[in-house]
Order: C-alpha cells, then structure tokens, then sequence
C-alpha cells in the first residue's frame, strides 16, 4: 500500500520533481512556483494544479514543455463545461425516454386488438387455404416448386390485404375510436356469410307459389 509522505517546505522542490501530480494549497500571498525555480526539474510531464488563492503557481510555469498548469478558474470552466455536456445528455435522454414511452402506451393499447387481429389473419388464412386447394384440385400437374410458389404468393397477397387494416387497428390510440373501429372490421370481415342461405329460403317461397 501507498503511504503518505511529509515533507517541509524547504523539499517541495524535490518532492515536485519525483512527483506527476501536484496540488498546491498555501497562505501564501505570492506564487510559490515559478518557471525559473521548476527550471531543470520538470524532466517528465507534470499537472500542476493551483486551488489556492491567491494563486501558488506563477504564469511563467506553463511556459515549461512539459508542464500542464490548472488553477481555480480553470477548474470552474472544467466543471462548467463538463456540467452543459452531461445536461445536453440528459435533455437527448430525455428525448429517447419520451420516444419509447410513447411507443410503450401505442403497444399497451395495441394489446386490447391482438384479439381482433388474430381472428383476423385466422380468418384470412382458412380462406385463402380453402380457395387454394380448390384450385390446387384442377391443376395436378404443377410440380411441387410450382405449387410452393403459388404458396408464397396466395399468402402475399392474403398479408397485403390484411396489412392496412391491422396496422391501423394497431396504432388507434384513442379508446373510443378503437372500439369503432374493431367493431367496423369484425362486420366487414368476420360476419358469416348468409347469403346463400336467404337465397335457398327465398327459392322454396317462390316454389310453395308455384304450388
């Protein structure tokens, strides 16, 4: 372990030069530190750093090569500097914080029509599998890599179709109005189709007519 050493006043110019970092911190009235008393000691490179004041070490010292001088003033620009770094870091923080939380809410919200969503694509994809295998009956002679290609694009376009409205279902944020809305989809694409069925009772009224 390092231990701290004292020395008197009449060492300080030793102890400098043994030394990398130096802090001075005295009542004294004038510099302590000159370039000419430092001059032939500061062979490696030294920070000097003056917290007194008035000042210990004179302005002549930064004029050594190998010397870097900070006082009072200067550490006050350091600090000032380093504090409007960390403020504009925060206010890009804060930026990035306002972003994925809004991003947080649209997702939370999202969650009330994965329901909707999924019945949506369900539907969609028994559709398209059932169309598919109509087809699929009267074209026997497709090879298998024909038969995965009119796959992939029987289900682009079921997911073309599909994207406008489940992204819009996704990214209505307004309570209200994304309860509209799934109810507006679930009667355009989940209502049974009864069409037929009216049709087959309209056509036996017409034939007890006839009767």
């Amino acid at each position: 372990e390092e231990q701290a050493q004292v020395k008197g006043i009449d060492q300080m110019l030793e102890a400098i030069e043994s030394s990398d970092i130096i802090f001075t911190s005295t009542g004294a009235p004038e510099p302590i530190l000159h370039e000419s008393n430092l001059q032939g000691r500061v062979k490696s490179r030294k920070v000097f750093v003056d917290i007194s004041v008035p000042r210990n070490i004179d302005e002549s010292v930064k004029h050594l090569d190998l010397a870097r001088t900070y006082n009072v003033d200067d550490l006050k620009v350091l600090v000032a500097s380093n504090h409007a770094k960390r403020r504009k870091l925060v206010e890009q923080a804060e930026v990035i914080l306002a972003e994925e939380f809004e991003n947080f809410e649209i997702w939370k919200l999202s969650l009330g029509t994965i329901p909707m969503i999924t019945a949506l694509q369900d539907k969609a994809e028994a559709i398209r599998t059932a169309e598919l295998e109509k087809s699929l009956s009267k074209l026997s002679g497709l090879t298998p890599a024909e038969r995965a290609t009119v796959e992939r694009l029987t289900k682009g376009i079921v997911n073309k179709l599909l994207h406008g409205p489940m992204n819009h279902l996704r990214t209505v944020d307004d309570l209200e109005e994304r309860t509209h809305t799934v109810k507006s989809v679930a009667k355009m694409f989940l209502k049974e189709d009864t069409t037929s069925g009216r049709t087959k009772k309209n056509g036996k009224k017409r034939k007890n007519r006839k009767k």
